[in-house]
């Protein structure tokens, strides 16, 4: 009876061992299927960070994320587009930039194209105005997001670049919903102009130069009838620029 009862024991005990083993085993099984789900996740977000030294691993930031490249990218192709533009680009560029800008800014900028006849002054010089942007600061470590953004607008009447006109302006940014007209996700407010007055460069002093120089030659053989037979003097009209070059208040 001794005998039965000890292996009826051992059987239970033995029974038990195997359980506890079994149950083990299922918890590591899970653990690391845990672990292994998590570390392909944050693999589709690895970035590699390049240095002098050599390159390291980095986890990316979430797609809803704003970085200040973001912000500079987003004030590039606003300035280019709201104020670079000829007669034929001019809804277009205006159509692109306005969804960028909040309702009150962008109507401000509009008016005062219209008051300056812009659009028409294309259409009665043959102008365009091309946008270099000289440098966009942005400061995204406190809310409100800030910043200011420096271009030159070059004024073409024909073939003839006029002196290059400075425009500079201060800015917010708000977080938006991204769209296909607004893919950043970040919206302008509170645009504002400044003061903003470089000097010439030397290149274009000379630019400058030559063109006034075969200007009044031109002029000169106009007033002795020898201009070519279909040339027209060049207007002398200023074209009016497509804004502002002192602050608004």
């Amino acid at each position: 009876m001794d005998s039965a009862k000890d292996l009826s024991t051992s059987f239970s005990t033995m029974r038990n061992l195997a359980l506890g083993s079994v149950l083990a085993l299922l918890l590591v099984a899970l653990a690391s299927g845990f672990l292994v789900y998590r570390a392909y996740e944050n693999s589709g977000r690895r970035v590699y960070v390049v240095s002098q030294t050599g390159s390291m691993a980095a986890l990316s930031a979430g797609n809803d994320a704003h970085t200040p490249y973001e912000a500079r990218n987003l004030m590039r192709q606003f300035m280019q587009t709201m104020f670079g533009h000829d007669q034929y680009t001019f809804k277009a560029n205006l159509d692109a930039a306005l969804p960028l800008i909040e309702g009150r800014g962008g109507r401000r900028i509009y008016e005062g194209f219209t008051r300056g006849q812009v659009l028409q002054n294309y259409e009665r010089y043959a102008a365009r105005n091309a946008v270099t942007v000289d440098s966009v600061l942005v400061d995204m470590s406190k809310r409100p997001w800030s910043g200011a953004v420096y271009i030159k607008q070059r004024i073409f009447i024909g073939g003839q670049q006029k002196e290059p006109l400075p425009l500079a302006a201060k800015f917010n940014l708000e977080e938006t919903n991204r769209s296909d007209a607004n893919p950043y996700g970040l919206l302008i407010t509170n645009f504002d102009y400044i003061s903003y007055n470089p000097q010439l460069t030397r290149e274009e002093q000379e630019l400058l130069q030559a063109q006034e120089a075969d200007r009044q030659r031109r002029l000169q053989e106009a007033q002795r009838g020898l201009a070519p037979s279909g040339t027209t003097a060049e207007p002398t009209a200023p074209v009016t620029t497509p804004a502002p070059t002192a602050p608004v208040n």
